[in-house]
């Protein structure tokens, strides 16, 4: 995870290739005026699925192809968006 503010604007990276809710809660959630998430940024550590996801059994949601949970992506996005918005306070 990498953070960068440039003006009113926050960058995010992340090694993971985000199922689109996470991407739109960190977005909604960031005090930045326009908030950029970089994805499979830092190495690569395949999908990150949502909830949502491993209920349907959607591509990308099962443990071959993820090895991180839902519960591990709303921490991603909690820590994203702290960090994020220390850079506003």
């Amino acid at each position: 995870l990498h953070l960068l503010r440039l003006g009113d604007v926050a960058v995010a990276t992340n090694p993971f290739e985000l199922f689109l809710d996470y991407g739109l809660r960190m977005k909604a959630r960031s005090r930045a005026l326009q908030t950029f998430v970089i994805q499979l940024a830092c190495s690569s550590a395949m999908y990150l699925p949502t909830e949502r996801a491993v209920k349907a059994r959607g591509y990308g949601a099962e443990v071959l192809v993820s090895n991180v949970g839902p519960e591990g992506g709303q921490i991603l996005v909690n820590r994203t968006v702290e960090l994020i918005n220390e850079m506003w306070s």
